[in-house]
């Protein structure tokens, strides 16, 4: 879209009175510093998260170990999974920052990362069920 149009069209919200007054071309110079001060890692970890959180299968296993440690093969029974299955979907889990394991001999446990990552579900389900 060109500049031109752009401007135009932010010329309109200004004069609509829903964007106070500013000149429009100043408007797109902040909106586009601002953009350009968005961090690129922040952004790439927010892609991970999200997109992990983004499948069924993750998300219930994300609710299963809200409550409590859980191994692998109570996650696999709990779904009625695979075990490459269920490897997979932990890894994504694990990669993405939002569980963390612990071996005990040949069994893998799991938790959530951070008591943020529960506040994120939590929130999120208090947020669809509005």
């Amino acid at each position: 879209m060109s500049t031109t149009v752009t401007e135009d069209r932010l010329k309109r919200l200004v004069d609509s009175g829903l964007r106070g007054s500013c000149r429009p071309g100043e408007r797109v110079s902040q909106l586009r510093r601002r953009a350009k001060e968005i961090d690129e890692l922040t952004l790439r970890r927010l892609r991970e998260v999200f997109s992990a959180i983004a499948d069924e299968t993750r998300l219930k296993m994300l609710e299963l170990i809200t409550d409590e440690e859980l191994c692998a093969c109570e996650l696999m029974a709990a779904l009625e999974l695979t075990q490459p299955t269920t490897s997979h979907h932990l890894g994504i889990l694990e990669r993405s920052g939002l569980v963390t394991s612990r071996r005990e001999g040949k069994w893998v446990f799991y938790r959530l990362a951070h008591p943020k990552v529960e506040a994120l579900l939590t929130k999120g389900i208090q947020t669809v069920k509005l």
